[in-house]
């Protein structure tokens, strides 16, 4: 008999492992789809093998260049325009507004992780202040459109909340602010270091 969880709770938990062993991002899969799968771990005769292998097939579909392409011609047929109404809108156009957006339309186009990293050197907090209202007042131009559920988080400490570690990697983090948004359900989340 195959390997299966006890709960829905003990399946989740064993699918998103899966999934960053894998290196993909449980949010691609739709609610729905990964309810299902949840159930299969779930099912004494199926268990985990047969839920890890639907999630291989979400992540085969997810970057198969049909589904690539389908999702550029989403973004480019997105109501609110967005991205081209910000490059030109006359408070956030010299903003990194649009810089952020596209750089989470591109990850949203490829496929690729939804966390995202702005780069650069540490952003000032106050700059952060203003580019969290930024990120508010290009919600508002969103109304309609694939770009929905804009979220900010103040600057946390991460290190301090012992969340410092960068996946296996032997960076830190430290004091860091988050942008958040969904494009077309796929919730993005850009971190942004801010200076100590």
């Amino acid at each position: 008999m195959p390997k299966y969880a006890k709960s829905a709770a003990e399946a989740d938990q064993n699918l998103r492992d899966y999934c960053d062993e894998i290196g993909f991002d449980p949010e691609w899969v739709p609610a729905g789809k990964w309810d299902l799968s949840v159930g299969i771990a779930q099912n004494p005769e199926h268990g985990f093998e047969q839920a890890r292998k639907t999630i291989d097939s979400d992540k085969e579909d997810i970057f198969k260049s049909g589904a690539k392409d389908a999702r550029k011609a989403k973004l480019s047929g997105d109501p609110s325009g967005l991205l081209a109404a910000v490059k030109v809108h006359y408070s956030l156009k010299d903003t990194l507004v649009p810089t952020i957006l596209k750089q989470c339309a591109d990850a949203y186009v490829g496929g690729e992780r939804i966390n995202l990293g702005l780069g650069g050197s540490a952003m000032d907090a106050d700059a952060y202040g203003e580019l969290r209202d930024e990120w508010r007042q290009a919600a508002g131009l969103a109304g309609g459109g694939l770009f929905t559920e804009f979220v900010s988080h103040a600057p946390q400490d991460k290190a301090a909340l012992g969340k410092g570690a960068v996946g296996g990697t032997l960076a830190r983090r430290k004091v860091q602010g988050n942008l958040l948004v969904k494009i077309n359900g796929v919730r993005f989340n850009m971190h942004v270091d801010i200076a100590g």
